[in-house]
């Protein structure tokens, strides 16, 4: 934010189940009913999942990161090659070799256009001098140098529907994702390429994420989806949200996937195979928009940026998303006070020590509850509703079973299962439960264990 199987019979089956299994755009996911369902949709979340951005780089001492994204961390193209073919390394090598200690996947966003490319920095860069850039990054970070892959993932830009990022044409960004699928596949076929970020809470931007993969790369006129191997959105919601009485409210991570369900329409509507994998690449919450934009948002309790922390990952396994990247892990003090987004993983005043916040903590907590398989059904995805807008998330584990409750928006009940016996709440207290008992629930997760 800051500054085997063809793809085309591939996707017609992916397209069949997500018809089937997706919900329609809305705030929130589908009502359970009673339908005898015969087939099973199983989620094994993958710990690439949990994702950051991390400027001061102190997630890359925690077990729970599974991914970073390099954006605001000293590394766009700028800073690696300063002046054309003179080439400055040693942060993105500090970087990687900190990640793979860590377990931790790498995706390189590339660009803002140096000068030398490029009039500004937004502009559409010389493509030559782009392929010329990313070929030489590729051939530095592929495992022949390394031993393994020091980044996986090469992004062509970021946030490429909006002026503060690109001030191109589309055909020219069609044009520059197709150059970087180009170089891939000259260097490094193991590497994955991923989209350009788009930005996805205003309808001017959900229009420009239509154009973008409506549009054909003009040297090929094949549509720009076939060079890329993620699509990549930027699900912040607004800060607030209309409510149907006519008032708003503070957005949530329900609204996030809102956003996910409306631009998968659009995605649908432009012809895009839904077995495209999408990675939600930066998410966080009050972020301001319109003549706000760039204020601090509200702040909101511990317990609240705990609660969208948890619901965040669990909602996006739920609908298949295979990256969230939050931003920030560091998110720093604005100079007018306060944060550019709400739930913050460490502690603003000292972003050096990496101090976790309560939801920093359950960042690791909320991949420990999902190491295992959601399941759902070929009719409702993992994650459902009942009537009264409740949330439950059933994870199967090696021994036994997991559900996991909330309600966004109103205090509710549910019904334990007969073989419920313990629960843990946001920040990891357990005590126990009688099978079969109504538990209150609010827009706090809650983790309930079973025997099945």
């Amino acid at each position: 934010m800051r500054v085997s199987m063809s793809r085309p019979v591939a996707a017609a089956l992916a397209g069949a189940l997500v018809l089937l299994a997706s919900p329609t755009a809305s705030a929130t996911l589908p009502v359970a009913r009673a339908h005898h369902h015969r087939h099973v949709v199983k989620v094994k979340v993958d710990p690439r999942l949990f994702g950051v951005h991390d400027a001061h780089l102190t997630s890359l001492s925690r077990k729970g990161t599974g991914s970073i994204r390099l954006w605001d961390t000293g590394t766009k193209w700028a800073d690696i090659e300063p002046t054309e073919n003179n080439w400055s390394w040693s942060r993105l090598d500090s970087i990687v070799r900190r990640a793979h200690a860590n377990g931790t996947e790498v995706t390189l966003v590339l660009g803002l256009s140096p000068d030398y490319a490029a009039a500004k920095p937004t502009d559409a860069p010389n493509v030559t001098k782009y392929e010329n850039y990313l070929r030489k990054v590729m051939q530095r970070y592929a495992p022949a140098r390394w031993g393994y892959r020091g980044i996986a993932a090469y992004q062509v830009w970021n946030e490429a529907n909006i002026e503060t990022f690109w001030t191109g044409t589309v055909s020219q960004i069609a044009q520059l994702t197709k150059a970087a699928y180009d170089v891939r596949n000259e260097v490094d076929r193991g590497a994955l390429i991923v989209a350009p970020a788009m930005v996805t809470r205003l309808k001017y931007e959900q229009k420009g994420i239509s154009r973008f993969y409506g549009a054909t790369v003009p040297s090929t006129g094949q549509p720009v989806w076939r060079y890329v191997d993620a699509i990549s959105l930027n699900l912040y919601p607004t800060d607030r949200v209309a409510t149907s009485s006519g008032g708003n409210r503070p957005a949530t991570p329900e609204d996030a996937i809102g956003l996910l369900n409306t631009v998968r329409g659009r995605l649908a509507r432009a012809h895009v195979p839904a077995s495209i994998p999408i990675w939600d690449t930066e998410i966080n919450y009050g972020m301001r928009t319109g003549t706000m934009a760039g204020r601090p948002a509200a702040s909101i309790s511990s317990s609240h940026q705990t609660a969208y922390l948890m619901r965040t990952y669990l909602l996006n396994a739920a609908q298949g998303v295979k990256r969230v990247d939050w931003y920030a892990y560091d998110m720093g003090r604005l100079t007018t006070g306060g944060t550019l987004g709400n739930t913050l993983l460490t502690d603003p005043k000292n972003l050096a020590a990496g101090i976790r916040t309560p939801a920093g903590l359950a960042f690791s907590r909320i991949r420990a509850w999902m190491k295992g398989t959601l399941i759902g059904t070929t009719t409702q995805r993992p994650c459902i509703t009942d009537r009264r807008g409740t949330y439950t998330c059933k994870i199967r584990y090696a021994h036994g079973v997991g559900r996991v409750y909330w309600n966004p928006y109103r205090t509710a009940k549910v019904r334990l299962v007969k073989s419920a016996h313990r629960k843990t709440n946001e920040f990891g207290a357990r005590s126990r439960v009688t099978g079969g008992q109504k538990l209150r629930v609010n827009y706090r997760p809650v983790l309930v264990r079973s025997r099945r």
